[in-house]
């Protein structure tokens, strides 16, 4: 009789814990409730190091042309992108320098089709539409040593 006992408490404590886990996997799977806000600083700044990350783009608009990792850390890194949130749909304006050996059109299309997939994805907002403007162009020290040489 008392192994009996033994048997059905092993058992309901078998069952309890069970029921514990399923009970903690449901509160994992249920979303808690609350408010998630982004920052627009954090959008512009995700758009402006996903755009300096596209061959062919040189600098952003507003800023002197500097290799991505020296930007990275800079609060000016955003400058050139302007963010506008409306109900978790973004529309952005970026403006850019380009090298000009790049097809100025696909370097704003990719820029386009590359910001818009990184803000989707790390934000979960929906990516209204991106206005590129391309500001300058930008050679490259070769071609302006070139240049100077031979305005002499």
């Amino acid at each position: 009789m008392e192994e009996r006992k033994e048997e059905m408490t092993a058992q309901n404590n078998v069952e309890e814990m069970t029921t514990e886990n399923n009970k903690e996997e449901m509160i994992k799977e249920e979303e808690i409730a609350g408010e998630i806000t982004i920052s627009p600083d954090i959008i512009a700044t995700l758009a402006a190091i996903t755009t300096m990350k596209v061959p062919g783009v040189t600098s952003m608009g507003g800023l002197p042309a500097a290799p991505l990792s020296t930007l990275v850390g800079r609060k000016d890194i955003n400058k050139g992108v302007k963010v506008e949130l409306k109900d978790k749909t973004v529309n952005l304006e970026i403006s850019l320098v380009v090298n000009i050996d790049s097809s100025l059109i696909e370097v704003a299309k990719e820029v386009q089709k590359e910001v818009k997939k990184v803000i989707e994805n790390k934000t979960g907002m929906t990516v209204n539409k991106i206005d590129i403007s391309i500001r300058d162009v930008s050679y490259s020290e070769k071609e302006k040593e070139e240049e100077e040489n031979t305005a002499y």
